[in-house]
């Protein structure tokens, strides 16, 4: 199988579904309507891990269009389907505590800090201002932990001490992710259950946050912000190839032949860079609405 640079698991599948190796992996897809589907990916042992290179447990998966220029109407929708699902993941746990991953400096980096400022915190309130909130009210705390350059420590170890303090029963922590397809940056979010190494699709692999590390389940949503240079090259190629007859020539090599010459070329000379489209502020802005009233639903009910 091509060892593409994505954190997506259902396009993981997609290349093991190519070579005949889909043992150890389930899959469901359900078109909701002509703008949102919903596929979700279950590993279910050691090979279908080895197979899909992803940790065994559950991913889901929504792809949304046009969420540049979705309405107010369209993104409450959107949420309400996102805590629908998550729901599922979050059954039982009373508190929570939401961790914005990422570096609010760094546009296509800042879906998690950002996300935390929309959210309903209700925790202090239990304690502070109880006549606030319903008396079965879920206990949401958030943190922006900053990254290892700008605060000098892992966040996986801050993130340590607010367990040991807190005790919450979860975590669900927010980050950008990497896709080997362009067209969908910002309009995917997946949504898993084995937690999460930071800064992982980019190459910049911090320690990892999971059950493992945690001692608590770690709830993992994430938003691919960035694609290879390598990718959006090889991707080039072989529509110029199919466009135009003088390079037909280049019909002969598969997509992942062109990726792997491209990228040999482009990693000695570190070229192969993150890219993520221009419109990055707008497209943060409205997903990170997305996933906090996401969050903010799925508690809503107590």
């Amino acid at each position: 199988m091509l060892d593409f640079r994505t954190d997506l698991a259902d396009e993981r599948l997609n290349e093991c579904k190519k070579a005949g190796e889909i043992e150890g992996i389930s899959s469901e897809n359900v078109n909701l309507d002509n703008s949102l589907k919903v596929t979700k990916v279950k590993v279910l042992n050691e090979k279908g891990k080895k197979r899909i290179g992803k940790e065994i447990g559950t991913y889901i998966t929504l792809e949304i269009q046009n969420i540049d220029v979705i309405s107010k109407e369209e993104l409450e929708n959107i949420s309400k389907i996102l805590a629908e699902q998550l729901k599922e993941l979050v059954k039982g746990y009373n508190s929570i505590l939401v961790v914005g991953l990422g570096n609010i400096d760094t546009t296509a980096d800042s879906i998690g800090p950002k996300t935390i400022k929309d959210l309903s915190i209700t925790r202090h309130l239990k304690k502070y201002a109880p006549e606030l909130i319903k008396e079965n009210a879920k206990e949401i705390s958030g943190i922006a932990p900053g990254v290892l350059g700008t605060t000098g420590i892992e966040t996986q170890e801050i993130l340590k001490g607010i367990v040991e303090k807190v005790k919450p029963d979860a975590i669900i922590a927010i980050d950008a992710l990497i896709s080997r397809d362009i067209s969908r940056l910002f309009k995917t979010i997946q949504i898993s259950d084995t937690g999460i190494t930071p800064g992982a699709g980019v190459g910049n692999t911090r320690k990892e946050i999971s059950k493992n590390t945690m001692g608590i389940p770690v709830i993992a949503i994430g938003v691919p912000t960035l694609v290879e240079a390598a990718t959006i090259v090889a991707d080039s190629i072989e529509l110029i190839s199919k466009q135009f007859e003088e390079f037909k020539d280049l019909r002969e090599a598969s997509k992942e032949d062109k990726y792997r010459l491209i990228k040999a070329v482009l990693e000695p000379s570190k070229f192969n860079l993150a890219v993520t489209p221009k419109e990055v502020d707008s497209l943060v802005d409205n997903m990170k609405l997305v996933i906090a009233h996401g969050i903010n639903y799925t508690f809503a009910e107590t």
